[in-house]
C-alpha cells in the first residue's frame, strides 16, 4: 500500500511538471507570436501564427538572433518566477490545483487581451487574471504574475507608451492588493470603484508628464477607469465558476456560508438546537483564537459552524440535544454507543458534500476530533468487563492538518469541558482549559498542525478570556420584602436566586 502511495505521489508530480511545461510552452508561444513575424515555419506553426496574427510595434523579430533574444527574455522571466516561488511560495508550487488554475487564468487572460485589442489600449481589461489569482490563491503570487503578465501584455498590445507600461505595473499591483481584502459581493463594487478611480488619477498624472495633447490625456484617463472597472466586472462574473470548478474556498464563499439562513444551518437549528448553539460558541472561540495567532479566522469560524453537522443523522444520541430524561445510550452497548458517536465526523462529511461545502470546511469536519478516544464509553465498557480494543473507541482521523482545524478541535473540546463544570469559577475554568489543551498535545493530536508552544499559550489565553465571561458563576440576588406592596396585599418573600449560565 505504501509503495502504491509513493507511486501515486510520483505520478502526481510528473503530471504537475507536464502541465506546467505545457502552460509555459503555451505562454511562450504567445510571446513569440507577439514578437515574431517570421513566416519560414512548419505548416502547423504557420497556421497557429496566422491565427494569432498580432501587428504590434514590437512585432519585428525576423532573424534567428532576434528570436533567441526573445526566448532568452522568456527564460529569464520564467527563472525569476520559478526561483521566487521555490524560495517563498513553496505551498503554491506544491499544489497541482493552484498551479493549474493560475496557468489557465493567465492563458485565458492573454487570449482575452488579444481578442479585445480593437478597443482602445487603456480600456482593455488586462487585470482580470490578477484579480482572480489574488482572490483564489494568494496576493503575493498575484503580484508576481502581474509583473510577468504586464510584460506580455505590453508586447501583445505593441505600444511604446511609457505611461501604459507604468499603468500595467502599478494598477495591476493595486488590483491584486485590494482584491485580497474583498470579503463579500458588495466589496467588489466598492474596491473595484476605488481601484478604477486610483488608476484614472495615476494615468492622468502620468500622461500629463509624458504628453502634451490634453485630449489624449483625458481619453487615456477615462479609458483606464473603464479598463480597470471591466476587469473587476469580468472577475466578479467568472469567480463562482472558478470556485466550484476547482473547489476554492474564498472569503466571499465563506461569508455566504455564515448566513444564518443557509439551509444547512437552519436544519441544524431546528433538528439539533443544542448542537447549533454549541457550534456558535465554538465558532466565536475559534475565530478569536485563530485571529490571535494569524490564521484564517474566517475559515475557522465557518468550519466551527459546520463541524458537528454529522449529528443531524442521530441528534438525540448527543447530550446537548436530549430533551427527555431517558438516555438512549442506556439501551445499547458501549461499543455501539461509541460507534454512533465516532460516525458523526464521517456523516458530517457526507452531508457537507450534499450541500457542496468547500473542501477546507470538509477537512475541518473530518479532522476536528483527530484520533482521540471516546473515553466515557471506553471506560463504561471496561467497567462491564467487556473485552474491547481501544482502537474501536478512537476516531478515524486524520489528526488536524492545519492551524484552523486544530483550533476548532481545541475550541470544541474546551467548550464542552467547561460547560460540564457544575460550579465554574475563573480559576477552575482556566485549569480546565489548560488541562484539555495539554491532553491534546500529549496525545499527539497537534503534531501536524504547525502550531507552536507560544501560539498554544495565546490560544489558551483567548479561550480563558471568552469562556470566563460566558460560564462564570453569577452573583446571588436577594429578593427582599417590598413594603410598597403591602398596601395592595402583596408580599414578596425573601429568598436567594442563583443563576448559572445555561450556555
Amino acid at each position: 500500500m505504501f509503495k502504491n502511495f509513493e507511486r501515486w505521489q510520483e505520478r502526481k508530480r510528473i503530471y504537475l511538471y507536464r502541465f506546467v511545461l505545457f502552460c509555459s510552452f503555451f505562454v511562450t508561444s504567445l510571446l513569440l507570436i507577439a514578437l515574431s513575424k517570421k513566416r519560414e515555419t512548419p505548416i502547423i506553426l504557420d497556421k497557429v501564427f496566422r491565427f494569432f496574427n498580432f501587428e504590434g510595434k514590437y512585432s519585428n523579430f525576423k532573424t534567428a538572433s532576434d528570436l533567441s533574444a526573445a526566448i532568452l527574455l522568456i527564460l529569464i522571466l520564467s527563472l525569476i518566477m520559478g526561483v521566487y516561488f521555490y524560495l517563498f511560495e513553496r505551498k503554491f508550487i506544491n499544489s497541482c490545483r493552484d498551479m493549474a488554475t493560475a496557468s489557465a487564468i493567465i492563458v485565458l487572460n492573454l487570449l482575452l487581451i488579444k481578442f479585445l485589442l480593437p478597443i482602445p489600449t487603456f480600456a482593455v481589461p488586462v487585470f482580470v487574471g490578477v484579480i482572480l489569482i489574488s482572490l483564489l490563491i494568494d496576493v503575493r503570487v498575484s503580484i508576481i504574475f502581474n509583473m510577468v503578465l504586464s510584460i506580455v501584455s505590453l508586447l501583445i498590445v505593441g505600444t511604446d507608451n511609457l505611461s501604459f507600461a507604468l499603468y500595467l505595473f502599478v494598477a495591476g499591483s493595486l488590483c491584486a492588493i485590494v482584491s485580497h481584502s474583498i470579503h463579500n459581493r458588495m466589496q467588489f463594487i466598492s474596491h473595484g470603484f476605488l481601484a478604477s478611480l486610483i488608476s484614472l488619477l495615476f494615468v492622468l498624472s502620468a500622461e500629463l508628464v509624458f504628453k502634451i495633447n490634453d485630449a489624449e490625456v483625458l481619453t487615456a484617463s477615462v479609458n483606464s477607469f473603464i479598463g480597470t472597472a471591466l476587469s473587476f466586472v469580468i472577475a466578479y462574473g467568472t469567480l463562482p465558476v472558478w470556485e466550484y470548478l476547482f473547489d476554492f474556498t474564498t472569503p466571499i464563499r465563506l461569508m455566504e456560508l455564515s448566513n444564518p439562513n443557509h439551509p444547512l444551518l437552519k436544519r441544524l437549528l431546528f433538528e439539533a438546537p443544542g448542537t447549533y448553539h454549541h457550534s456558535l460558541i465554538v465558532g466565536n472561540l475559534a475565530e478569536i483564537a485563530c485571529e490571535a495567532v494569524g490564521g484564517n479566522y474566517l475559515l475557522a469560524r465557518i468550519g466551527a459552524y459546520y463541524h458537528d453537522i454529522g449529528k443531524l443523522k442521530r441528534p438525540f444520541y448527543f447530550k446537548e440535544n436530549q430533551i427527555i430524561e431517558e438516555d438512549p445510550h442506556n439501551r445499547i452497548t458501549p461499543t455501539l454507543s461509541a460507534l454512533i458517536i465516532i460516525s458523526h465526523t464521517k456523516d458530517g462529511v457526507e452531508i457537507g458534500k450534499e450541500y457542496r461545502l468547500p473542501r477546507q470546511v470538509l477537512d475541518i469536519i473530518k479532522q476536528h476530533h483527530g484520533t482521540t478516544k471516546v473515553a466515557f464509553f471506553y471506560g463504561k465498557a471496561l467497567n462491564q468487563n467487556q473485552q474491547v480494543s481501544e482502537e474501536k473507541f478512537r476516531y478515524d482521523g486524520p489528526i488536524p492538518q492545519s492551524k484552523e482545524a486544530a483550533i476548532v478541535m481545541l475550541a470544541d473540546s474546551v467548550e464542552a469541558a467547561v460547560r460540564a463544570l457544575s460550579s465554574p469559577t475563573p480559576q477552575l475554568i482556566e485549569a480546565t482549559i489548560r488541562n484539555v489543551i495539554q491532553e491534546k498535545l500529549l496525545d499527539g493530536q497537534l503534531n501536524s498542525s504547525d502550531l507552536t508552544f507560544r501560539e498554544l499559550e495565546v490560544i489558551s489565553e483567548s479561550f480563558i478570556k471568552v469562556l470566563t465571561g460566558v460560564f462564570h458563576k453569577r452573583v446571588s440576588y436577594n429578593i427582599f420584602e417590598d413594603s410598597s406592596n403591602k398596601a395592595d396585599g402583596v408580599i414578596v418573600r425573601s429568598e436567594n436566586i442563583h443563576s448559572k449560565s445555561a450556555g
